[in-house]
């Protein structure tokens, strides 16, 4: 299936409202994509969000960001080193008032290096652009709702025999773009606040992110196993 076929596919299917999302990470700039100019506020959602809205395709690397989240996720920029995290900690609690002290700050952050693990590759860009615009992207962004996703995943969970992670508190980049980008591994999420506000998600969408090579695996199967979750009960009452 090609790209926009596997798209029209999902969409048909769960009745997604909008677009999917491609990214496709890069050792080198590459001809004929232009660079993101100016840096985004705060970061990669908000570039997932001007995406959505525009159509664009475009490379961006760690200048273009605020927020390095995604950068790191995609192994573009390298984590906050230990030294630096508590300024990086106590910015966000100025801002966001994300935690109530440094001590929260500190312990989430070393939950979520246990669960997401850095990627291991070494990238120089990142190009985000609608799904159907990206030649064999690293990762497949959908934004549906609980019951759409739940159809999806099972769809996952049937031909591939694995259960979906799934993830919910403050880093919308480490849940929806560095868990499937350094595992290769689909993850959904409500995602967090900043996401879910420059990506522009409704309050009946959530995120879900697949490897490219894992999606092409078991899409075929969506119509089937979708027609199947739709029907069941019948007869039952």
């Amino acid at each position: 299936m090609t790209n926009r076929e596997i798209q029209e596919t999902i969409k048909t299917v769960l009745g997604l409202k909008k677009n999917m999302v491609g990214i496709k990470a890069w050792k080198e700039l590459p001809r004929r994509v232009k660079k993101y100019e100016g840096k985004a506020f705060p970061g990669f959602c908000s570039q997932i969000g001007e995406v959505l809205k525009t159509g664009e395709t475009f490379c961006t690397d760690e200048e273009n960001q605020l927020c390095t989240g995604g950068v790191i996720a995609t192994g573009v920029t390298p984590p906050v080193s230990a030294e630096e995290s508590p300024r990086i900690l106590q910015m966000h609690i100025e801002m966001m008032n994300d935690y109530p002290d440094i001590e929260r700050a500190e312990r989430y952050r070393e939950n979520m290096e246990k669960l997401i693990p850095v990627p291991q590759e070494k990238n120089a860009f990142v190009q985000l652009g609608l799904f159907i615009d990206l030649q064999e992207p690293d990762l497949a962004i959908l934004f549906c709702s609980p019951g759409s996703a739940d159809i999806i995943t099972r769809t996952y969970a049937y031909v591939m025999g694995e259960p979906v992670i799934g993830f919910a508190g403050n880093g919308g980049c480490q849940f929806a773009i560095q868990y499937p980008y350094a595992t290769k591994k689909p993850s959904f999420t409500y995602s967090d606040i900043t996401w879910r506000k420059f990506v522009g998600l409704s309050d009946d969408e959530l995120t879900i992110t697949f490897p490219y090579p894992c999606l092409t695996r078991f899409i075929e199967s969506l119509p089937a196993v979708a027609e199947r979750y739709r029907s069941y009960g019948k007869g039952m009452e």
